[in-house]
């Protein structure tokens, strides 16, 4: 297993946006979800939040089992153990609350200082060191340091796991319409916002499609006739 510096660094200063940046767990140099900051107005109960969505469905991050709505992850020191127990169990999500202010169901933290979240694959656990602070102020940040993946002992990829080739032009986008090169075939195509929310889909056979109308961070994930994905990072200027 090998310890990765993503040095990811989310920035907002303006209400009602969102930004976000792809996150890499398995060294297949194919996305496997996204670090995800929104801000909001918690001023009018509008909240801000801090999280991560995962692509693969196999992804499981210990989090609390006492939580019905917005369970939080296990948070750890640096060198604390990476127990999963007591309150906390392994739990398939597609979507993790690191924090939250503002809004009536707003349970935080707000603030959250180089700690580390554990999450696992089958038997292979690893873990995600990130910063949080979205207090009510000028400005709120999300950084995702580092990640322990799960690559592990082999340096090699079965030519059936290769990431195929897809490029998009022109990306940054200023509203032109969308062009996809690949020498793969593909099943569909969705488009997704920074909030994970599919906006566009499409069939295998498109090669150009209608740029995103709202501007920012977009992810175009591929699903090739072989079964591979690839997620491609798209923003409209």
């Amino acid at each position: 297993m090998t310890a990765l510096d993503l040095n990811i660094d989310l920035a907002l200063s303006t209400n009602f946006t969102a930004d976000s940046a792809a996150l890499e767990l398995d060294c297949d140099d194919s996305f496997d979800g996204w670090a995800l900051l929104l801000s909001g107005y918690p001023a009018v109960d509008a909240p801000n939040y801090a999280m991560l969505r995962f692509v693969d469905s196999d992804i499981e991050v210990c989090q609390d089992m006492a939580l019905q709505y917005m369970k939080r992850p296990q948070y750890y020191d640096l060198g604390q153990m990476l127990d999963c127990s007591g309150d906390f169990g392994w739990q398939n999500t597609a979507q993790v609350y690191l924090g939250n202010l503002g809004g009536f169901s707003a349970i935080g933290p707000a603030v959250i200082d180089s700690l580390y979240i554990a999450y696992r694959r089958g038997e292979t656990m690893g873990w995600i060191e990130l910063s949080v602070d979205i207090n009510d102020d000028a400005e709120i940040d999300m950084q995702v340091h580092r990640v322990l993946s799960l690559c592990g002992n082999t340096t090699s990829v079965a030519p059936n796991e290769l990431p195929a080739t897809v490029s998009l032009f022109p990306n940054p986008s200023n509203g032109e319409t969308i062009n996809v090169k690949s020498a793969d075939a593909w099943r569909s195509i969705d488009v997704l916002d920074a909030t994970g929310r599919t906006i566009a889909q499409y069939n295998g056979t498109v090669r150009t499609f209608a740029a995103p109308e709202v501007a920012g961070a977009h992810l175009v994930r591929f699903l090739h006739a072989d079964g591979r994905r690839t997620t491609e990072r798209l923003v409209r200027c």
